[in-house]
């Protein structure tokens, strides 16, 4: 049970605490364009956000797949442009096939990416129990940063009385932004 915790807690502190920024500005872009009447569909892309992630995670942890550090980070940076862009052009937020898909594709990469904390932690050692815990404390985080994102939306759009069109707009716009930087710096 300790090693399971060990994980969990890991995992949580580690993406909660803003050590991966972009995967953090990806979570919280995700979740910031939903209203809390769209829980169902905000429900089902996270479900495939997170097995995508994962999907990511195992590859990686099970080195089906290797990539370098760097390109890593450029992927995620590039995921986060692609989630904005998403969100910029996108009118309806419905859940989907092709959006499953999407989000799928973009939490195999921000997985993958979380895979180099959980070797660099846990070391090539794997154990079932240590990734157990630390997929859920992967899970926790995600849910509770797409939460916060979705909270924070509501309030500012009533604090504000700002139209959802264009506060979408304006949050899509500063991801992409944020994103362009991030790929300028790491390419």
């Amino acid at each position: 049970m300790q090693q399971f915790l060990s994980g969990f807690e890991s995992a949580f502190s580690y993406l909660i605490s803003l050590s991966l920024f972009d995967h953090f500005l990806i979570l919280l872009l995700f979740g910031i364009v939903f209203q809390l009447k769209e829980w169902k569909n905000l429900f089902s892309l996270f479900l495939a956000l997170g097995i995508g992630s994962l999907v990511g995670l195992l590859l990686a942890c099970f080195k089906i797949t290797h990539f370098s550090n760097s390109t890593i980070r450029l992927a995620t940076a590039i995921s986060l442009l692609a989630v904005g862009v998403h969100h910029m052009i996108s009118n309806n937020l419905s859940a989907n096939a092709i959006r499953y898909n999407f989000f799928a594709l973009i939490g195999l990469v921000v997985g993958t990416s979380i895979s180099l904390h959980f070797l660099k932690s846990f070391g090539s050692n794997l154990k079932f129990i240590h990734l157990s815990g630390y997929s859920l404390g992967v899970l926790a985080a995600y849910l509770i940063i797409i939460l916060a994102g979705l909270l924070i939306s509501a309030l500012i759009i009533a604090v504000f009385k700002t139209d959802r069109k264009s506060f979408n707009l304006s949050i899509s716009g500063i991801g992409i932004g944020i994103a362009l930087v991030l790929i300028y710096l790491r390419y």
